[in-house]
């Protein structure tokens, strides 16, 4: 099994976890102190934060924008940048008006104005290369892992390796945190094997055809970092029972430098892809 997912492929996943939180922004408004809580009230900001992390949830775990590098010019890839934001992400934010919370509203702020340039540019690395639109991101993720009940993984990406995977997680909402601290870049991409299936992890991504690897597995999340990353990169999915795999598909010899000389030249990395290193790890997910 191999990915066949280029440079800027891998790029945009960077880019899909700040992106997909940018819903936030519309429903992030200020208000009066509230002051001292009654019982009342505490039930309702109870259940506010409740509806608030349903609708994070959804946001988070929206597909990415089925846009073919291969196919389209930049300027087509743009257009359809512009679609995913205008007619994906500005539904789903309607649905965070009333459930947002005011503590959000000056990050909300920076990701409105990244939410806009997405909008009117289609153009992902300018909009959430922006370091003070990644300090907004990370904000808000932080949020979200403080107020809703998630699991969370701590997962760190290194020449060929992740650590901090463990063998069994429960069922439910799970924030995979991911850290590349190695010199190479890195993915993350988790798998779940299809219910019924006796092949082995190693069997399935030993599969040249790609398509065909994929009717025996479903795509859970992924996210990609450069190393020593500064930004906030997870990726986050409601897991159900059954037996999963981490799995690196970027190529051996991938350092930032080697990367932009192969894309200056118009070609790719030719190394063989990290998990044949070893870097993979299953798990299982209970009940």
């Amino acid at each position: 099994m191999t990915d066949s997912t280029d440079a800027r492929h891998r790029h945009l996943r960077r880019f899909m976890a700040p992106l997909v939180v940018l819903a936030l922004v519309l429903g992030a408004c200020g208000g009066d102190d509230p002051g001292t809580k009654d019982e009342g009230e505490e039930d309702k900001a109870a259940a506010s934060t409740e509806e608030y992390c349903a609708n994070s949830l959804a946001i988070e775990t929206v597909a990415e924008p089925d846009i073919d590098f291969d196919a389209l010019s930049p300027e087509q890839q743009a257009e359809e940048a512009k679609k995913f934001a205008t007619g994906t992400l500005r539904p789903l934010a309607d649905k965070l008006i009333a459930s947002a919370p005011e503590e959000l509203e000056d990050d909300a702020a920076v990701a409105d104005e990244a939410l806009t340039e997405l909008e009117q540019t289609g153009d992902f690395e300018a909009v959430f290369g922006n370091p003070e639109t990644v300090e907004a991101f990370n904000n808000l993720h932080d949020y979200d892992l403080e107020n809703c009940d998630w699991e969370r993984v701590d997962v760190v990406a290194s020449e060929y390796k992740f650590d901090g995977v463990p063998g069994t997680i429960p069922a439910g909402v799970t924030s995979f945190e991911f850290d590349n601290i190695g010199t190479e870049q890195h993915e993350m991409v988790i798998l779940r094997k299809k219910d019924g299936e006796t092949m082995t992890f190693d069997q399935i991504l030993a599969i040249e055809d790609e398509a065909e690897a994929e009717t025996h597995v479903d795509f859970v999340g992924a996210t990609f970092g450069e190393p020593n990353d500064a930004e906030d990169l997870y990726a986050i999915a409601d897991v159900k029972p059954g037996d999963y795999v981490m799995v690196c598909f970027v190529p051996v010899g991938s350092t930032p430098e080697a990367v932009q000389a192969a894309e200056d030249a118009d070609r790719e990395i030719e190394g063989a892809p990290h998990f044949q290193q070893g870097m993979k790890a299953e798990f299982k997910v209970t009940a």
